[in-house]
C-alpha cells in the first residue's frame, strides 16, 4: 500500500489539512465565521480549528477498539474545551462558529471505513474498474444558490462589502450557516456532537479495493476536465503537485468563476491518494 499526500494555498495560510496514521488518513476542508471576529491565537480561528483536529485525530484514529463515531464525538467534546480557553463555545452565534468538511478513512479487520461529513470527498476505484464516491451534496445546492446571485450581478465587483461577497451575496451565505447542524440544513463538524451521527458511513472490502482518493472542495473543479476514474489516474501518474498545478492554471482561465462556477477564484485544495495495489513500489507514504 503506497499513500501520497499533498495540499496547497495561494493565501498565506491554508484553512484545509491532511493526515496519515498507520492505519488511517483523512482531509478537512475549514470555513472560517461569517463576522469578523478572532479569539484563538492563530491567523483566523479556522487555522486553529484545523490544526487542533489534525493533532487529535493523529493520536486518536489508530484505537481500534473505539468506532470512527466515539473518536469523533468525543473529539467533539475536547474541542470545545479547547476552544472555550478562548471563547466559550455556548455563547458563539452560529455566523461566529468556525466549522470544516471532513473525510476519514481507516482499515480495521480487512475492511476501510469511510466517514463523511459535509463536501469533503472519498472516491473508491475497485479492482473491476467501477469508482464510488461518498459526500454530502447538501452544502454545494446551498453554494449553488450564492453563485447563481453572483453570475446575475456583472458589476459585483465594485460592491464587496465582506471576504470579496456584495451584501445582498453576505446575506444569503449567512441565511444558509444558520441551517449549520440543523434538519433540513447541512450537518459539518463544528461544535454540536450531534452532527456525527449524521455524517455517512461506509465499510468496503480491502481486498476489492485498488485505490481511494480522498480531496477537499478545492480540487472540485478538474470534474469539469476529469471523470472520476481518469482524475484518480491522473493523480497516480502525473502525481499530486503537478495536477494541482493544472488546477491554479483553469483558475486562473476562468477569473470571473463564470465557467467553473465558484464563490472563489481559488480555493484551498488538499488530497491524499492511497493505492492498494501492488505496483512493484515498496510501501510508502509521501508529502
Amino acid at each position: 500500500m503506497k499513500t501520497t499526500a499533498y495540499t496547497h494555498s495561494i493565501k498565506s495560510s491554508n484553512e484545509d489539512i491532511y493526515g496519515v496514521t498507520r492505519h488511517s488518513a483523512f482531509v478537512m476542508d475549514g470555513a472560517s465565521a461569517l463576522v469578523d471576529s478572532r479569539y484563538t491565537p492563530a491567523e483566523n480561528d479556522v487555522v486553529w480549528m484545523v490544526h487542533w483536529w489534525h493533532d487529535y485525530l493523529t493520536t486518536h484514529l489508530d484505537q481500534l477498539d473505539k468506532s470512527l463515531h466515539e473518536i469523533l464525538e468525543a473529539g467533539v467534546h475536547a474541542f470545545n474545551e479547547a476552544f472555550s480557553t478562548f471563547k466559550p463555545v455556548e455563547s458563539l452565534s452560529s455566523l461566529e462558529q468556525v466549522s470544516s468538511a471532513l473525510a476519514v478513512v481507516r482499515t480495521v479487520n480487512g475492511d476501510l471505513e469511510c466517514f463523511v461529513l459535509g463536501d469533503a470527498e472519498i472516491s473508491l476505484k475497485d479492482k473491476k474498474g467501477q469508482v464510488q464516491v461518498i459526500t454530502d451534496d447538501s452544502l454545494k445546492h446551498l453554494d449553488a444558490k450564492v453563485i447563481a446571485m453572483m453570475n446575475g450581478n456583472a458589476h459585483r465587483q465594485n460592491f464587496c462589502v465582506f471576504k470579496d461577497f456584495t451584501a445582498e451575496e453576505l446575506a444569503l451565505l449567512r441565511e444558509h450557516r444558520m441551517q449549520m447542524n440543523t434538519k433540513g440544513g447541512y450537518y459539518i463538524l463544528a461544535h454540536d456532537p450531534v452532527a456525527i451521527q449524521q455524517g455517512i458511513y461506509h465499510t468496503v472490502a480491502l481486498d476489492s479495493l485498488e485505490s481511494c482518493l480522498l480531496t477537499t472542495d478545492g480540487i472540485s473543479p478538474l470534474d469539469r476536465f476529469y471523470q472520476r476514474d481518469a482524475l484518480i489516474e491522473a493523480f497516480r501518474t502525473r502525481g499530486l503537485e503537478p495536477m494541482v498545478e493544472e488546477l491554479r492554471q483553469h483558475e486562473k482561465e476562468d477569473a470571473a468563476k463564470v465557467k467553473l462556477q465558484r464563490l472563489k477564484t481559488h480555493d484551498d485544495a488538499t488530497i491524499v491518494l492511497i493505492e492498494f495495489e501492488d505496483r512493484g513500489d515498496s510501501d510508502r507514504h509521501s508529502a
